[in-house]
């Protein structure tokens, strides 16, 4: 029987090009029987990056029930595979917060404050004594590159920048060359977006307290590039909520080049997310040096939640 290696819904380019070099590295350690995964469709951005490297996408899961899986670049069941409860979870290389998985058995668990999972996977590859080849390098470089906004997010480490150092020297490209047009790949695709792809194609939910929130995330590259569509897209956030049964729906639209975000909000409980952010003008906040949701978004909803649970 496979154990697949599998990342979150509306995967990004951590989330897949890690599942295929964890994948990769199993079978160099002889576990023949480990296959990368996905939980969802390919945005432009990996599909780029998995051509530019000759890499294949990996399969496409639909269902967790009865499979043996790892799980990268997520551990909470709003993020996984439908049905993750009837799964058997093995391992959980991971990023972010500790979020709701519940398991019946202990399992390797490694969540560790970096920029990207890419940067756990290089790492045990070295751990391991396993050179990466050009093309698991590659991918694993393009991770880093993605998911720190090319060095520019406050999640980079030094520990994410040394190791994409190594990898860009084992892929033979260099960094900025390879960021830069995945940057410019992102943001030519978002905007050509449909609202409820831009609401609905990196979203992530979690569960604050007793509320449940989602959060989607879209990179631009010009200030603005959104406004002129904002009613439309407003009306496809009040639906997604009413449909995923959410009490907040916020999008954040970060500005790559400025180094900030614009937060558009619909729902209930807008005092929680006024305290977290700040007055609302217009069903938005601006917030200057905002990029990540990881780290300036979902802590500061948490703390916003348990503070007016306690008053």
């Amino acid at each position: 029987m496979p154990i697949y290696v599998v990342g979150h819904r509306n995967p990004d380019t951590d989330s897949i090009c890690s599942a295929i070099a964890y994948a990769h590295l199993k079978h160099c350690l002889g576990e023949t029987n480990v296959k990368a995964a996905r939980a969802g469709d390919v945005d432009a951005e990996t599909a780029y990056v998995l051509r530019r490297f000759g890499v294949d996408a990996p399969e496409l899961l639909t269902d967790a029930s009865g499979l043996d899986l790892v799980l990268v670049d997520h551990n909470e069941v709003g993020q996984a595979l439908p049905h993750i409860e009837r799964a058997n979870i093995l391992e959980v290389w991971e990023h972010h917060r500790i979020g709701d998985l519940r398991l019946p058995n202990p399992i390797l668990f490694h969540c560790e404050p970096v920029g990207a999972t890419a940067t756990l996977i290089a790492e045990l590859y070295s751990a391991h004594g396993v050179t990466p080849t050009r093309e698991m390098a590659g991918i694993m470089l393009a991770s880093i590159l993605s998911d720190t906004v090319l060095f520019r997010s406050p999640t980079t480490t030094e520990k994410d920048r040394a190791i994409a150092a190594r990898l860009s020297a084992l892929a033979g490209v260099a960094p900025d060359e390879l960021g830069g047009e995945m940057l410019r790949i992102k943001a030519a695709d978002s905007e050509r977006k449909s609202a409820t792809q831009i609401v609905r194609d990196d979203l992530k939910v979690f569960e604050l307290g007793d509320m449940r929130i989602g959060v989607a995330q879209v990179e631009v590259a010009r200030a603005g590039a959104f406004l002129e569509r904002k009613g439309e897209i407003l009306r496809e956030m009040r639906a997604l909520r009413e449909s995923s049964a959410l009490t907040q729906m916020i999008l954040m639209i970060t500005d790559v080049e400025a180094k900030a975000s614009d937060l558009w909000f619909v729902g209930e409980r807008a005092d929680v997310f006024e305290q977290a952010f700040g007055r609302l003008s217009d069903d938005a906040v601006h917030l200057p040096g905002c990029m990540s949701r990881k780290k300036q978004v979902v802590p500061r909803l948490q703390t916003a939640i348990e503070g007016t649970a306690s008053a």
